[in-house]
């Protein structure tokens, strides 16, 4: 298993085998246990997990939820040559225990909703600045590690572990690359137009229940209004992050070319 995240090993086999199954009920099997990795390291547990399963005791807890997924993990790991499948298989077998003890149904099928939506990724928390970011961490007795969250809108990971808390949080352009993904097939189709950002911003807060992203039009230009329902957050987000996330590509390119050229000299 890998140190820096025991449950990404398991993400990555589960969803091989899933890729590479014939059977309908197999795959919906694998795509549960995929989830249920996925969820655990996204949203920060990954420490909690470790902590559970340095507890855990064979047969002392019992999944009632999950039986079926995990009798089959069972049966694959038995079936398996490789150790460190085994290994990999068994974890993933003891993070649907962890979702079952925790009692964390309701945040894992929210969870899966988005897996199989392909919709914007959920966070664990938002914030307006990166004080009020700070002063949350501070106050988590186990660094959410790798989890998700919003800081003015913009996505960060928790990048601060139980050993170093140097850099808490690293932006990542999520939006940016989710909207580049959408326009590779060409402009989607929007629900509503409107000449004002705040005749926008008006009707996403006025939605009882917004969807997880819809596209619109804001003064003819193409925009995303996102909703993450577990923290209750709304913010919309212009297409042109994918021109600013393109020069900043070409800028790192070209730091890259420079620094390759001192080299050489």
């Amino acid at each position: 298993m890998s140190s820096d995240n025991p449950l990404g090993d398991a993400v990555l086999l589960l969803l091989e085998r899933r890729r590479n199954s014939r059977s309908d009920e197999e795959r919906k099997l694998l795509e549960i246990a995929s989830g249920t990795v996925a969820f655990l390291s996204n949203t920060g547990q990954i420490y909690r997990f470790e902590d559970f399963r340095k507890g855990l005791q064979p047969g002392h807890v019992q999944s009632l939820s999950f039986a079926d997924v995990i009798q089959y993990l069972e049966k694959q790991r038995t079936q398996t040559q490789s150790a460190e499948d085994k290994e990999t298989l068994r974890a993933a077998s003891d993070a649907l225990l962890f979702i079952e003890a925790s009692g964390q149904h309701e945040g894992l099928e929210d969870y899966l909703g988005y897996w199989r939506s392909h919709t914007l990724p959920p966070v664990i928390a938002a914030f307006e600045t990166l004080e009020e970011a700070e002063f949350w961490l501070e106050q988590q007795p186990v660094p959410p590690y790798k989890a998700r969250v919003l800081i003015g809108n913009e996505y960060h990971v928790v990048w601060a572990s139980r050993e170093d808390r140097e850099w808490p949080f690293i932006p990542i352009p999520v939006v940016a690359e989710f909207i580049e993904d959408r326009l590779e097939k060409g402009l989607p189709p929007v629900i509503a137009a409107f000449d004002t950002r705040e005749q926008a911003e008006a009707w996403l807060a006025a939605l009882a229940e917004p969807p997880r992203h819809a596209f619109i039009t804001i003064g003819g230009k193409h925009h995303v209004a996102a909703y993450w329902k577990n923290v209750d957050h709304r913010a919309i987000y212009p297409f042109t992050l994918v021109d600013d996330l393109a020069r900043e590509r070409q800028a790192g390119e070209e730091r890259l070319s420079r620094g390759r050229k001192r080299e050489e000299k």
